[in-house]
C-alpha cells in the first residue's frame, strides 16, 4: 500500500516514474521557475528527469512527495533531502508547477501537510528552506508557519534578487 498524506485540498504521495513526463513540462515553464528557484534557468530533457529520478535512488536519504490535487492530478511535488536522522534535521524543496495551486491558501495545504509530516512523523526538529526573495508571498506565508530567515545570499545580479535560506525549529511550528 503506498502512503498518502492528506491536507484539507491536496494530497501528497511517494513521486513515481510516471510523474516525470507532466514534471518535464512544469520546470520548464517559466513561470513554474520563476516561483520555484527566482529566476528562468535552462530547459530540462527527459534524459534530464529521468537521470534525476535515478540518482534519487542512489544518492543520499531523500523522499520525493507528489503533490496532488483533491481529483487525483499531479501538481508538482517536494524534495525532502539531507535528512540527518542523528542531528533530526532536513532541507526540503517544494516545486509547485500546477499554477491553479500558486494561490496562497493552496501552498499553506501543501506546506502545512509536509511540515506535519516532517516534524511528527518523522521527528525532524529543524527544517531548512531557501527560497527567492521575490516570491514575497511565500516568504511571508513560512514566516506565518514560523520559519526564521538566517541567511541571505546573491542569486541574480541583473535581476536583484536574493536567495534566503529560512529555517524551522519544531517548536516554532505555527500552523
Amino acid at each position: 500500500m503506498t502512503r498518502v498524506l492528506h491536507g484539507r485540498r491536496i494530497r501528497l504521495r511517494p513521486l513515481r516514474k510516471e510523474d516525470l513526463p507532466l514534471r518535464l513540462e512544469m520546470v520548464n515553464d517559466p513561470e513554474v521557475q520563476e516561483l520555484w528557484v527566482g529566476v528562468p534557468a535552462d530547459k530540462n530533457t527527459m534524459e534530464d528527469m529521468e537521470t534525476w529520478f535515478y540518482l534519487l535512488t542512489q544518492g543520499p536519504p531523500s523522499e520525493q512527495w507528489a503533490i496532488e490535487t483533491e481529483d487525483g492530478r499531479y501538481a508538482g511535488d517536494i524534495d525532502f533531502h539531507s535528512i540527518d536522522e542523528a542531528r533530526r534535521e532536513a532541507w526540503f524543496s517544494p516545486m509547485i508547477g500546477d499554477k491553479r495551486l500558486f494561490d496562497v491558501e493552496y501552498r499553506r495545504d501543501i506546506l502545512v501537510t509536509f511540515i506535519r509530516y516532517a516534524l511528527e512523523e518523522r521527528g525532524m526538529r529543524r527544517l531548512s528552506i531557501q527560497i527567492a526573495d521575490s516570491d514575497e508571498d511565500g516568504v511571508r506565508l513560512l514566516q506565518e508557519l514560523g520559519f526564521k530567515i538566517v541567511d541571505r545570499a546573491e542569486l541574480d545580479i541583473l535581476e536583484g534578487i536574493d536567495e534566503l535560506t529560512m529555517e524551522l525549529e519544531a517548536d516554532a511550528f505555527s500552523a
